[in-house]
């Protein structure tokens, strides 16, 4: 149920949100409640995820494209999901998540997401989507062109090869 109340909590947000460029990112901040965490008393590790739907939400209304999409009827789904945890958050800690486009193809976008703690990283996520409208899939260049920028995508990083790579061998299993 919190996580519908933060949902609302975002939507208002995106409404008062000063506007980001698409590779500039977005920042969000929470509290990780007692219902947050598990029995190892730290965010558990479902919730980092969830988290970061929220905060692809926002970064969606800061980019100026939220609405625009959801008239069109475009949804934004996540293909494959990769987490690395480095400390973990505590009950009642406030943390941050950042959110940055790094790069994207015809096809696909990948989103990394950074939890942080004041100043120390606790966990790196990262996602490769699609664009939907029904069985369709909508070229990243349409959903681009919805902010109003005249952006290319950045180059690939290294890690986002070796990622892609790892995807694709696991299509043989």
């Amino acid at each position: 149920m919190n996580l519908y109340f933060r949902l609302i909590r975002v939507l208002v947000m995106c409404l008062f949100a000063s506007r980001a460029g698409v590779l500039q990112g977005s920042r969000i901040r929470y509290r990780a409640w007692p219902f947050d965490c598990d029995i190892n008393l730290h965010l558990t590790n479902a919730r980092y995820f969830a988290l970061c739907d929220l905060a692809r939400t926002y970064y969606l209304g800061q980019v100026g494209v939220l609405l625009r999409m959801v008239r069109r009827n475009w949804l934004p789904v996540v293909q494959s999901q990769v987490i690395s945890y480095i400390k973990p958050i505590n009950p009642l800690q406030r943390f941050e998540v950042t959110t940055e486009l790094s790069h994207w193809d015809e096809k696909y976008w990948y989103v990394v997401h950074k939890f942080f703690v004041k100043d120390q990283l606790c966990a790196v996520l990262q996602v490769r989507g699609v664009i939907i409208n029904g069985r369709k899939v909508i070229p990243m260049s349409d959903v681009v062109a919805l902010t109003g920028e005249d952006t290319a995508s950045p180059p690939r990083s290294q890690s986002i090869e070796h990622w892609q790579d790892l995807l694709e061998s696991k299509k043989s299993l």
